[in-house]
């Protein structure tokens, strides 16, 4: 995922910003994960469905921009 120049872990916690759940795993009604009638733990926790690939697009554009600034100053020294 992160074939170029710049690479870093983004280390935030669950804690920060709520649980951070795929939007294909996120239940809005009845049968929740597993086959529960309660609403998971993590679910009420998290800032929605949108979370997740809302940090995978803006942190791939994040390592885009960085990839091309660094490509550029490559050619330039």
């Amino acid at each position: 995922m992160m074939p170029g120049k710049f690479k870093f872990v983004f280390g935030i916690a669950n804690d920060e910003i709520g649980y951070i759940i795929p939007k294909s795993q996120w239940d809005v009604k009845p049968p929740y994960t597993f086959g529960s009638n309660k609403s998971p733990y993590g679910e009420e926790n998290s800032l929605g469905p949108a979370t997740a690939p809302a940090l995978h697009y803006n942190l791939n554009e994040m390592l885009d921009e960085l990839n091309r600034a660094g490509k550029a100053s490559e050619t330039t020294n």
